[in-house]
């Protein structure tokens, strides 16, 4: 028993210990969890203390208890003894029997002593005491002999299956091997000819491969088949007795074991299936087999919604099914009865014949499907089936090319399910592969060479299906890619289907340098839309191509010569169009002044990069490509020198307008100039004033030529034609090919180009603001040097037709060339449009003088830097002007 005084000892010890860890926390906390922590502290320490209560007046009576306590245990010892005397009398009463003396035994003793032995010895004795062991020379005999008897027995009439007729007697037994199912070894236990063949032995060679784990392998029960077997063997042999219909033993023995190791290839490859479905196929993999019904298996991969394959099927995860199911093989068709004698006729030979032919062959085969979906094209549909199972390890072609695309191999003695799979899997994306590259080829978009079917094997070598081997086709160790050109011999793309997900996989292609236009956000929208829409691939390919030229464009604007990107006004609303850095105090001015007036109602066109009206957004988008024209494919280019242009926007009077290059790209690049003015009631929005289409060809043309002569284009950027030719320069064939190649994308635009074309619609720009200001100043000027009368103005009526040239209608044409107009305006024009009188200054002009001309040509700043021309002061026009008068 434990000292009362150690209990109370340890309650104090515990009481004081609660209470320091309750002060040490408590200043951590807020009043209602202290309140509620001492609360709890008082309630507990008082229990305790009242059980301790409870104790302490308990053990003033611990000596009478203990003494009751001690009597028990007396009277339980007691007990025991009394229960240990009587179980030994009665053991002692059990065993005496046995010890008593029995009485001589006379009569035995007398006859094994007068006779030498004991005659009443049972019978049983005798069967139970082995036989003598037979020397080597009688086992070899007798093994002989037996095996006399299984060959007389084969060779005699025992109908043996075609599919067994591979065996070896030897030792007394007969082997039969059934390549790719299984080994049996027979045997015969009497020498009857009804006599039932005895199994030795069974080995079923169906087996998954060695090198998976054991969690991947089945384990056959082998005993149970010989039993099962042996039954059978034992009913066939008492059916031939009574009948002469059922099948011989050999033959309904080969059915089961057939039969059997057809379930065991189905078993092991569910199993290996279900595994791969719990690990590196999760949720990429259905496995089916039915519980009262195992002679149907169903896998299913590339279930997922997103895979190429699920793109235009109904049934989502249904589309790309293996299945096998073991079936009745068709009945043979009956000897043509005519072909046989007249006796055969007669009899039932006739049908002995046939049943004997029927039974020899398999009833069983495996039907093996493989329905596959590409999610191009309707579904391909590949049935086999197979009476042996060592057919599944041939496949239908002895080279690389011949081998089917829609084939399975499947080796019985080493099934490796994962192998399947792969082996599907890349066959099926080597056909989704090629019908990718069909639909590139008849689109008719892309060259034959601009599309490759390339095949990288496990070293890493690109090789082309013609180089492939028979081993690489049929391991499936090289892997398809589609290779797509969009710009040939600059970017390309390789398209490749994950076997795993059955989803199409794009991504830059390694072929050429990495190109920093291509994005991994448009690698990324491709691929969505190319396993939504996989139909569309020509399409999409054009529609990246287009992208890439209109991002070729964003980046060389930062480096070109006098042109600006315009973005939306919802991101950069400093940088609208009309605020310029030399106007803004006058624009926030104006700005200011308006707002303290009522401020009209703007219907502003919403994610548009110009703050226009949402109507003349429309109309510029709809002039690009009708109505479907997405806002992405459109770009705005503020040329920059062409701010506060004087330009005629009605009758109340001229505003100050602004130039922008507009790019469209729908089959190829469209390029306008547009003018903006000022609103005349909303100070916030613009109005589009004018539209010029601009033709480009023979401007891109003329550069590619000039670069080509200044040594600043390599001619391996043009048609092979040219590289071997004797020729120094390109024909203007190969010339404006390349210049197509721009325009529709197929090649970039390099900043040259872009140069050029900001230079020329400056210099036009710039002929424009002379034209404008020389019909202010009703200043007669010509584009071609005009053959004058002898009247001083003759030339009038050329300069009245020349005004249509301005253009000042909704819509122009222009068609840009390197070649900027000259502009001709006569020394008379200018004299009477000064307001000095120059009959009587400086002693009068000329005649001769007056009459002549003055040439004004505008150079473009991409030819000759030094030339720029700065039209952002409408003052040039009066130094050209003075400039003329004083010459």
């Amino acid at each position: 028993m434990i000292p009362l005084s150690i209990t109370i000892s340890r309650l104090i010890t515990y009481a004081y210990t609660e209470l320091v860890t309750l002060v040490d926390t408590l200043p951590a906390r807020t009043e209602a969890d202290r309140r509620s922590e001492i609360l709890k502290y008082i309630n507990h320490m008082t229990d305790m203390l009242t059980k301790l209560l409870v104790l302490v007046r308990w053990a003033k009576h611990a000596p009478q208890i203990q003494k009751c306590q001690n009597a028990i245990a007396y009277l339980d010892s007691q007990n025991r003894y009394f229960d240990c005397a009587v179980d030994s009398i009665y053991a002692a009463f059990m065993s005496m029997p046995g010890v008593r003396m029995r009485n001589y035994d006379v009569g035995n003793a007398a006859e094994i002593l007068s006779t030498g032995s004991y005659q009443r010895l049972p019978v049983a004795i005798k069967r139970a005491v082995p036989p003598p062991k037979l020397s080597k020379h009688q086992v070899r005999e007798t093994l002989e002999a037996i095996s006399g008897i299984i060959r007389r027995r084969i060779l005699c009439g025992e109908p043996v299956p075609l599919a067994m007729r591979r065996y070896v007697i030897k030792n007394g037994r007969i082997a039969f091997t059934v390549p790719g199912e299984f080994e049996v070894q027979l045997t015969l236990l009497q020498y009857e000819d009804n006599i039932p063949w005895h199994i030795v032995r069974v080995r079923v060679l169906v087996a998954g491969d060695s090198l998976l784990p054991s969690e991947q392998q089945i384990a056959v029960n082998t005993r149970q088949i010989i039993e099962f077997a042996q039954q059978i063997l034992v009913g066939a042999s008492m059916q031939n007795q009574d009948s002469s219909v059922q099948p011989p033993q050999l033959v309904q023995l080969y059915d089961f074991l057939h039969q059997q190791c057809f379930t065991v290839l189905l078993e092991t490859v569910y199993k290996q299936a279900s595994v791969l479905r719990r690990a590196r196929w999760e949720n990429l993999l259905h496995v089916e087999m039915a519980p009262g019904n195992r002679s149907l298996l169903v896998i299913r991969y590339w279930t997922s919604s997103r895979a190429i394959a699920a793109a235009t099927s109904q049934q989502g995860d249904k589309s790309n099914v293996i299945t096998f199911q073991l079936s009745a093989l068709p009945v043979p068709r009956p000897i043509h009865a005519p072909a046989l004698s007249d006796e055969y006729k007669e009899d039932a030979e006739f049908e002995r014949i046939e049943n004997d032919r029927r039974n020899l062959i398999p009833k069983i085969g495996l039907t093996v499907t493989w329905t596959a979906n590409s999610g191009l094209a309707a579904r391909k549909v590949w049935t086999r089936t197979v009476s042996h199972a060592n057919e599944l390890a041939t496949v239908t072609g002895d080279t690389a090319e011949s081998i089917a695309d829609f084939d399975l191999v499947l080796d019985p003695s080493s099934v490796n399910t994962e192998q399947l799979l792969r082996q599907v899997t890349w066959r099926h994306a080597r056909s989704i592969l090629k019908s990718l590259y069909e639909l590139i080829v008849e689109s008719q978009q892309f060259n034959e060479s601009a599309v490759e079917l390339l095949y990288t094997a496990a070293s890493g070598v690109t090789k082309s299906e013609s180089e492939l081997t028979v081993e690489e086709v049929q391991m499936c160790t090289a892997i398809p890619c589609l290779r797509a050109w969009y710009r040939q011999g600059e970017g390309a793309v390789d398209i490749t289907v994950d076997t795993y997900t059955g989803r199409l996989v794009v991504r830059a292609s390694e072929a050429v340098a990495a190109s920093s236009s291509l994005s991994e956000a448009m690698v990324g929208q491709l691929t969505d839309q190319l396993n939504r829409q996989p139909w569309r691939i020509a399409a999409l390919l054009v529609d990246m191509r287009s992208s890439l030229a209109l991002a070729d464009l964003d980046c060389l604007v930062h480096r070109s010569l006098g042109l600006r990107a315009q973005t939306s006004h919802a991101t950069q609303p400093r940088t609208l169009p009309g605020f310029v850095v030399s106007s803004v105090s006058q624009r926030t001015e104006s700005a200011a002044h308006a707002s303290q007036q009522p401020q009209p109602t703007s219907n502003i066109a919403t994610n548009f990069p110009l703050r226009i009206s949402q109507q003349e957004a429309d109309a510029l988008v709809h002039g690009v490509s009708g109505s479907e024209n997405p806002l992405s494919r459109i770009r705005f280019y503020m040329v920059e020198g062409t701010e506060g242009v004087e330009e005629q926007v009605g009758p109340a009077g001229s505003a100050r307008g602004e130039w922008y290059i507009m790019v469209a790209m729908t089959d190829r690049l469209q390029f306008r100039l547009v003018l903006l003015n000022p609103h005349p009631k909303d100070p916030l929005l613009y109005v589009v004033a004018q539209v010029i289409l601009l033709q480009v060809d023979r401007l891109f043309s003329s550069v590619a030529r000039r670069l080509l002569m200044e040594g600043n284009l390599d001619r391996a950027e043009f048609s092979g034609e040219i590289q071997g030719s004797s020729s120094s320069a390109p024909s203007e064939r190969e010339i404006t090919e390349k210049a197509d190649a721009m325009l529709t994308g197929r090649t970039s635009i390099t900043l040259d180009y872009l140069n050029a074309l900001a230079s020329m619609c400056r210099a036009r720009l710039a002929l424009r603001l002379l034209q404008t200001q020389l019909t202010r100043w009703k200043i007669p000027y010509s584009f071609r040097l005009p053959s004058f009368s002898t009247s001083p103005h003759g030339h009038r009526a050329a300069v009245s037709s020349e005004l249509s040239v301005v253009g000042l209608d909704k819509m122009g044409l222009y068609e840009l060339d390197e070649q900027v107009p000259v502009l001709y305006i006569p020394i008379s024009g200018l004299m009477r449009a000064s307001p000095i009188n120059w009959s009587v200054a400086n002693q009068g002009v000329l005649p001769d003088e007056a009459r002549r001309m003055v040439s004004i040509r505008i150079a473009s700043d991409e030819l000759d830097p030094s030339l720029r021309a700065d039209l952002s002061s409408s003052t040039r026009v009066d130094q050209h002007r003075q400039a003329a008068i004083a010459a």
